[in-house]
């Protein structure tokens, strides 16, 4: 008769964590959401929605309007984030080929192996290129990071970051192996003071401009990206283990049978995209979107070939708005509607941002 060994609360902490020692990518976001996905696959998370300033006007008389202007609504943008991530194993050991019973060791060193040589990467390279493509901000380069260039560049991606109002603290580059040589042989690198007992992150070789340096496996980093800076509340990565259990002489098996499953995802929070920024080849970003206006109605178009451009008219950040649009053809636009705007293509990054009010 088979015996079913539950091992969900026993081994789950034990394996979560050796991924938080074993992933590049765990301890370098926010975890702030992940309990909202506890049970279930979708959450919708509301952002308040801000209006610029207006014009105090002295010239109104009293009871025929404002002086502060037109009054507007308060309200509230949606970004929908779904899980779509369900992955699974099934592995036996047939008595034939190992006489040892299914028991606690035997279950750690299998998992253990499974999650340093599969289960960890994948979720890194998920996450890694997950966020990338969502980025706020892709800065296109139009050649690779050399030692006379990297900083230069690194620091230039940081400081638009900043100017789009990202905090200076909390920020980690990422930066595949590939470029850690002509980091580390940049003339800026090797006349940085000593370190000396300074504390840095996990994982971390040094600082520039103030950011903790993670170098990432080359296999794991998304194509076309050379490196990403990442701040820390701007992403979040929900992961939930919901199976894991090993039977004993389960049927039509003489040995044992591991089996577990696990959900998860990972995304950018809207309000604050800019706190992901992302150094692309040149050929891999799309071209942002220009807008027309001609006679109340507005158009769009690109320069990438093939790309889907999305549209609001309501404030809202079309990368990451649920009530985004396809834009097919010209679409009316009032006078002081604001447009927002950006163009994307498979196997490409999406433009940055274009805006435009009518």
């Amino acid at each position: 008769m088979a015996n079913t060994i539950h091992l969900g609360e026993k081994y789950r902490e034990a394996l979560l964590e050796g991924f938080r020692e074993k992933s590049y990518t765990e301890s370098s976001f926010s975890h702030a959401l992940d309990q909202t996905f506890s049970g279930v696959r979708t959450v919708h998370v509301m952002s308040l929605k801000t209006e610029p300033l207006q014009d105090y006007n002295r010239n109104v008389s009293v009871g025929s309007g404002s002086r502060y202007g037109e009054t507007t609504e308060v309200g509230d943008f949606v970004q929908t984030f779904t899980m779509t991530q369900d992955k699974a194993l099934s592995l036996s050991v047939d008595k034939g080929n190992n006489a040892e019973q299914f028991n606690v060791k035997k279950a750690g060193a299998i998992m253990a192996a499974e999650r340093d040589e599969h289960i960890v990467p994948y979720l890194d390279r998920y996450r890694l290129e997950k966020w990338a493509k969502e980025a706020g901000i892709h800065k296109s380069l139009s050649a690779e990071p050399t030692k006379s260039s990297i900083v230069a560049e690194i620091i230039e991606l940081h400081n638009e970051m900043m100017d789009a109002g990202v905090p200076a603290s909390g920020c980690t580059l990422f930066i595949p192996r590939k470029y850690v040589p002509a980091l580390k042989l940049s003339s800026e690198w090797t006349a940085l003071d000593s370190l000396g007992g300074k504390s840095l992150p996990t994982g971390s070789i040094g600082e520039v401009d103030g950011l903790a340096v993670k170098p990432i496996p080359t296999s794991r980093f998304p194509s076309g990206a050379y490196f990403m800076i990442l701040h820390k509340d701007a992403v979040i990565a929900p992961m939930k283990i919901n199976d894991f259990k090993g039977h004993t002489d389960p049927p039509g098996l003489s040995g044992d049978l591991l089996e577990f499953r696990m959900m998860f995802d990972a995304f950018v929070l809207g309000p604050k995209c800019n706190g992901v920024a992302v150094a692309c080849a040149a050929s891999s970003v799309a071209a942002a979107p220009t807008i027309a206006l001609s006679s109340g109605n507005a158009t769009l178009a690109s320069t990438t070939i093939g790309a889907v451009m999305l549209y609001t008219t309501d404030g809202s950040d079309p990368r990451y708005s649920k009530d985004a649009k396809t834009y097919t053809a010209a679409f009316p636009a009032a006078s002081g509607t604001r447009i927002r705007a950006v163009a994307t293509k498979d196997g490409m990054f999406s433009s940055d941002l274009t805006e435009k009010t009518a």
